[in-house]
């Protein structure tokens, strides 16, 4: 039994799935709301045709034959009419939705009119006027909900009038319960229960919509907060990705280890091209490798949150380079590590020691200008005061001329020494030059 039932239920289905497409499509029209009270009540409004119009089908039938076999052919045409006329407008898909709803509203109290003359009863046919009046107030402002109201009232004022006086209305053969007092004494009843409904209907609406605006604000607020939240996991993660960069990137050796275990835990490109170890013989490594020394005595060096000093390190080739060290305590991961920022100061080192040769030459030729020179051309001087002063002839000039020509001969020795030496410091400091350019 089951397996013959569920293909029917399935296709049932399925017809019910096209059949809402299809009204939706046709009722709906797609605007934007400026908030969410008026989107439901448009909403509410397909929904009351989605169940109507099969509903309606079902009780027109029998209605019909019903009526045309009794011969009330007005009757009949009044509900196909009416029926007829709403379904074609409301499925309009040009018209706007405003305009269907109270084209739907006018047929309804027209056709609730036409019943109560056409079924012969009065309080018969205010329960469509009732009934008219819970849609107005569902679809429609609380203005249009108290006007339902008052409109039901004149029609049951006329009505009692047209009683009262004797109108035409009589001629139509109504029951004989409607008696004029007693139709006044309903129609009170009537008014001031429809009033008291239309209120308490409102009542719930308004309740319903303070409760929709709230979870629409609480909805923009958590729409927020989570745009907010999304905006700064981009941040944070576009961070994340510039600070990795700087890491990876960064020229200078980065080395950061475990202050505890000493072990590195990330290392970046420029410390792989320092050392000449791979990433992954680094992160095997302590960061006491490099550096040869016992663990002991380096964490004496690190007790500080930050620390500067110079230091020497062993590449993997065995060379030894001169490093400046920047070391500082940070928070990686919800752990304390250390990061080491390493600058290798080989180069300068090697360049402030030629620097530091070279003055110590520069001052050996100073030493030669203020002393060795000196000495042969003192002499010189003194030959020279000596010829002037006094005339010297025979064994004593030629004496002094040996003399003379001896100190120039020392004096061309020592200044040629000096030329020489000048050149050769003017060399070597363009080769440094060149060198650390």
């Amino acid at each position: 039994m089951r397996t013959s039932a569920s293909p029917i239920i399935r296709h049932l289905e399925k017809l019910w799935r096209s059949y809402s497409v299809f009204i939706n499509r046709g009722t709906l029209t797609g605007k934007k709301y400026p908030n969410r009270n008026e989107m439901w009540k448009d909403r509410f409004f397909t929904q009351i045709i989605k169940f109507a119009v099969p509903t309606g089908i079902i009780a027109l039938i029998p209605n019909v034959i019903i009526e045309c076999y009794h011969s009330s052919y007005l009757t009949a045409i009044t509900d196909l009419s009416a029926f007829t006329s709403i379904v074609i407008v409301v499925l309009h898909k040009k018209l706007d939705i405003r305009v269907k709803k109270l084209f739907g509203v006018m047929v309804m109290l027209t056709f609730s009119i036409i019943k109560i003359v056409t079924l012969h009863s009065l309080m018969f046919g205010t329960v469509f006027l009732l009934l008219l009046s819970v849609f107005v107030t569902l679809l429609f402002s609380k203005k249009m909900a108290y006007l339902s109201v008052a409109v039901n009232a004149v029609i049951c004022l006329s009505f009692g009038i047209a009683l009262y006086e004797g109108f035409p209305v009589n001629r139509l053969e109504l029951m004989s319960d409607n008696i004029p007092d007693r139709w006044v004494l309903y129609s009170f009843n009537f008014i001031f229960s429809n009033l008291v409904m239309v209120a308490v209907i409102l009542y719930i609406i308004r309740g319903f919509e303070k409760t929709i605006l709230k979870s629409e604000s609480l909805y923009q607020k958590l729409r927020q907060e989570v745009q907010e939240k999304i905006n700064r996991e981009n941040l944070l993660e576009d961070a994340v990705t510039h600070y990795k960069s700087l890491f990876i990137f960064n020229p200078l050796p980065m080395l950061i280890y475990d202050p505890q275990s000493l072990r590195m835990q990330h290392v970046n490109k420029s410390a792989v091209d320092c050392y000449g170890y791979s990433i992954k013989e680094l992160l095997n490594m302590k960061i006491t490798d490099l550096i040869r020394c016992d663990e002991a005595a380096f964490r004496n060096k690190i007790r500080q949150d930050y620390v500067h000093q110079r230091d020497e390190h062993y590449c993997k080739n065995g060379e030894r380079i001169q490093v400046d060290i920047n070391a500082s305590n940070i928070r990686l991961n919800g752990t304390w590590v250390r990061l080491a920022i390493v600058r290798d100061i080989t180069s300068e080192a090697e360049y402030i020691t030629a620097i530091e040769q070279k003055n110590e030459k520069l001052r050996e030729i100073a030493h030669l200008q203020s002393h060795v020179i000196r000495n042969p051309l003192s002499r010189i001087m003194g030959i020279t005061e000596l010829i002037k002063s006094d005339p010297v002839e025979g064994p004593e000039l030629e004496e002094l001329l040996f003399y003379l020509n001896h100190s120039a001969e020392e004096l061309d020795i020592v200044v040629a020494q000096i030329v020489k030496q000048t050149e050769m410091e003017i060399r070597t400091s363009l080769n440094l030059k060149n060198g650390f350019s």
